[in-house]
């Protein structure tokens, strides 16, 4: 803290602040001798009257001068600031100008949007810059590094911004302003934030803007100023669809696929209606009301007619209109297949009968609607001998249940339908005869060696398992709990070669194991060391476990759709993530085109000839995407898949002030602005300092007061007794 003078020259004039003193000194008057009689009494007075008037007129003496210093010193105009001045708005200054294109800024009052309010604000700042002061326009949407230009082109840079579906953290932004005026030899430098301020656009666990700030101001002998300008509605007002996500990427040929949807209201309740189109075509639409600041959760259906292929829909709503329309719909795609084959051999029918059960149920067991997921065709280990091995391809997945042995031609069989990218699922048992499972061709398909049947110890379940294994990672959560309920009393021991455990027992030991085999598709083999049913044979009281029993047993179905690549896959994204897309091996196209929503948005991917995935690098647009190509037969090849933006964007909930200044390290590091007229008073105390002429003035004015009351009552004439 420390004091200026506007008009240093002018403090001079305090010195006048000595006139009254010199002229007491020169006008004081000789006493004069009066002959008085000699009465004690007279003398006692007249020494108590000349000392009072002496006092008397060294306050009136000490008025006078006060007046004329705080004269002198209020034509200097003295300002407080918190560092060196530079003088008035006329300073060359480097000026960092962000500007916030998160599409939370679309919300419109009184005809303008939060982007548009920005453009005027940052035309207010422009126009006050000198000609020669740098400036960087940032875009919150894009990390490349600003670069110093004029005010007029920096104002015609700022009118070119549009809102942008991928954005970024402000306090990125905020490190790029920073380093940029950092680096100017200006004499001034300034960093401008033209925001809404909601707290989705800013990443509050983060310290690098206060480190980012120490930094600059150490950089150079003067402090950087950081002024955030408020572009917060008065009061929110909207409606968005904040979730539509179908239950499966992947649906069963007449099966309805469940649109998951939640609508949010902000502000008062609301009335609207919610509409579902699959490929432009409206399926289904409901009317609901939603509370004051409140959600409803609904489920869409889609029909049961559509064919197989990929479809993209949209939920959206119609009525009345809010004040933010891009969180007024959300997109969604999904594929439709026929039934997965899934076969099965056994050499019991018994030892199949738990997973054909789960895997393809009674027609008449499942719910109205839904369709049949799988159809399985059961085999005994000698009808799968004969059995012609080129149709192997056309199974989802085959599960070995329990199979005493398989010649070395079966295994090589099986070994080359995995390699090709098919799955394999091997559940032991009693049967189970070790050589055979251990053998030359086996050992290069199976992850692990076979030891010897042992009993579990007491109270021992399925324990532990790999909750980041696409096999689980969607309910890790819900399977422990349901693994923790199934005991086990006899497995295989088994010694792991060239797989992984991912899924144990309480006493550690391994109960599935995986091997994967990389390839134009990526081929699994799943071991399981207990069998895939409850295991009692013969005479015995109790069998191998009772994991058939269980929830758990449903990892069967996810098992199909991991082993057939469809229970991995993804189709929907957040605007700016790289999408993913798996390659059918059999229809390869030699060249891919992409297309976004916005006709500007083409590319042709190069995707190496023997990769299983083509990957769309930061889709920005939300909306639909299609990916195209041709398959070797001639036949079209069509892919897709949907963006959004994520759901924080919809809330738009300003950001509170101790979590703002918790970003900025200090309440001293920013400034936070309502409106214009804030701005530009923060800004002139930041500049110019915080001027005490008014208190000085007002200060003059007590002491002329004072000073006439004291002339007059001190010189007063008195009347004679």
């Amino acid at each position: 803290m420390e004091l200026s003078l506007l008009h240093a020259g002018l403090a001079a004039g305090a010195a006048m602040a000595a006139v009254p003193l010199i002229l007491h000194l020169l006008m004081r008057q000789t006493p004069k001798h009066v002959i008085f009689p000699a009465l004690r009494l007279i003398r006692d007075r007249q020494k108590q009257s000349k000392k009072r008037l002496q006092v008397k007129n060294w306050l009136l003496l000490l008025a006078r001068m006060a007046l004329f210093a705080l004269m002198a010193l209020a034509l200097a105009r003295p300002t407080i600031t918190t560092e060196t001045s530079l003088g008035g708005e006329e300073v060359d200054t480097a000026i960092a100008l962000i500007v916030d294109t998160s599409l939370s800024m679309e919300y419109t009052e009184r005809g303008n949007d939060r982007l548009k309010e920005a453009k005027l604000r940052a035309a207010d700042i422009l126009k006050k810059a000198t000609d020669r002061s740098e400036v960087f326009v940032i875009n919150s949407a894009e990390p490349t590094r600003p670069a110093p230009v004029s005010p007029t082109l920096a104002l015609k840079q700022v009118e070119a911004m549009t809102l942008r579906d991928a954005n970024r953290p402000l306090n990125a932004s905020m490190i790029q302003a920073y380093a940029a005026v950092a680096a100017s030899s200006l004499p001034r430098r300034d960093v401008y934030v033209l925001t809404d301020l909601a707290r989705s656009a800013w990443d509050t666990g983060s310290s690098t803007v206060a480190e980012a700030i120490n930094k600059a101001n150490a950089a150079k002998d003067k402090k950087v100023n950081c002024y955030v300008l408020r572009l917060t509605p008065k009061e929110v007002k909207d409606v968005a669809v904040v979730a539509a996500e179908p239950a499966s990427t992947v649906a069963t040929q007449g099966e309805r696929m469940e649109i998951k949807t939640r609508v949010r209201s902000w502000g008062a309740k609301a009335s609207r209606v919610v509409e579902l189109r699959i490929d432009n075509v409206l399926k289904d639409n409901k009317k609901i009301e939603i509370p004051e600041n409140g959600e409803v959760v609904l489920s869409l259906l889609t029909p049961s007619t559509l064919g197989p292929g990929l479809h993209q829909g949209e939920v959206s709503l119609s009525g009345e209109g809010d004040f933010m329309p891009f969180d007024d719909r959300r997109y969604f795609t999904y594929r439709i297949q026929p039934a997965q084959r899934v076969l099965l051999v056994t050499d019991s029918p018994i030892d199949a009968l738990y997973v054909q059960k789960m895997l393809d149920p009674d027609a008449s067991t499942l719910p109205e609607g839904a369709a049949q997921l799988v159809k399985v065709e059961r085999l005994l280990g000698d009808e799968f001998a004969r059995k012609n091995k080129s149709t192997l391809k056309d199974y989802a997945a085959i599960f070995l249940l329990n199979v005493a042995r398989l010649s070395e031609a079966d295994w090589g069989a099986l070994n080359n339908y995995v390699r090709d990218g098919g799955g394999l699922v091997v559940g032991l048992g009693n049967r189970v005869s070790a050589d055979s499972y251990n053998g030359p061709v086996a050992s290069q398909l199976l992850p692990a060696k076979l030891g010897e049947i042992k009993a579990k110890p007491p109270n021992t379940f399925f324990a532990r398992l790999d909750a980041n294994h696409s096999l689980f990672n969607k309910y890790a959560r819900e399977y422990e709990a349901a693994f923790s309920l199934a005991p086990v009393y006899r497995s295989w021991t088994v010694t792991p070669q060239a797989g992984r455990t991912i899924l144990s027992f309480t006493d550690n030991t391994p109960a599935l194991l995986e091997r994967t085999f990389q390839g134009s598709k990526t081929g699994h083999v799943f071991l399981w060391t207990t069998p895939l049913s409850r295991g009692v044979y013969g005479d015995a009281a109790i069998g191998w476990n009772e994991f058939p029993g269980s929830p758990s047993f449903l990892v069967m179905i996810d098992t199909v759709g991991y082993l057939s690549g469809t229970a991995g896959e993804r189709l929907n994204y957040d605007a700016g993530e790289d999408a993913i897309l798996s390659i059918d091996p059999t229809r390869r196209s030699a060249n891919y085109s992409v297309q976004g929503p916005k006709p500007e948005e083409t590319e042709s991917p190069n995707v190496g000839a023997n990769s299983d995935k083509l990957v769309v690098t930061s889709p920005q647009s939300r909306g639909q995407w299609k990916v195209t190509g041709k398959a070797p037969d001639g036949s079209a090849v069509v892919m897709g898949f949907s963006v959004n933006v994520s759901e924080a964007e919809s809330t738009v909930v300003a950001i509170e002030e101790k979590d703002l200044v918790s970003i900025f390290g200090s309440k001293d590091n920013v400034y936070l602005a309502d409106d214009v007229g804030s701005l530009n008073r923060i800004i002139e105390r930041q500049h110019i300092g915080r001027e005490i002429f008014p208190w000085l003035m007002f200060l003059i004015l007590i002491i002329v007061t004072l000073e006439n009351l004291l002339a007059n009552k001190f010189h007063r004439e008195r009347v004679p007794a």
